[in-house]
């Protein structure tokens, strides 16, 4: 079963309990859910890159780019309440190099990271 989750969740406890979800399936369903623990465990990853690297500087220049009534919304909450955000997160972490394709890209199969890239191009449904 470990081989269907990696990467794996980083925290100890998550990544027991996606071992005991997958263990209840079906084994026809577990490929499907495990790629989806897989994809969720590497952007976790990703984000947490980010933990205390956000600064007041990435907030301000995050707020430029955002719609007037978001940015009027977000700018009322402040940059302490903001920076769990994961928009501003991957804001931050973009304007240090660190890309969100190519950590995704070196930490995927390239299986997985095809899904990924085919996910994000469907239209959302209805």
């Amino acid at each position: 079963m470990e081989d269907l989750l990696q990467p794996r969740h980083p925290l100890a406890k998550h990544h027991q309990a996606q071992l005991a979800f997958l263990r209840a399936l079906p084994a026809e369903q577990r490929p499907y859910h495990a790629r989806l623990f897989r994809l969720g465990n590497a952007t976790y990853r990703y984000q947490q890159l980010a933990a205390g690297e956000v600064t007041e500087e990435d907030y301000r220049d995050w707020l430029e780019g955002l719609p007037a009534k978001m940015r009027d919304a977000i700018e009322q909450e402040g940059f302490e309440k903001s920076k769990g955000i994961l928009g501003l997160r991957r804001h931050a972490l973009e304007r240090r190099d660190v890309g969100y394709a190519a950590f995704m890209q070196q930490l995927l199969s390239p299986e997985d990271w095809a899904y990924e890239q085919q996910l994000s191009q469907s239209p959302p449904s209805s």
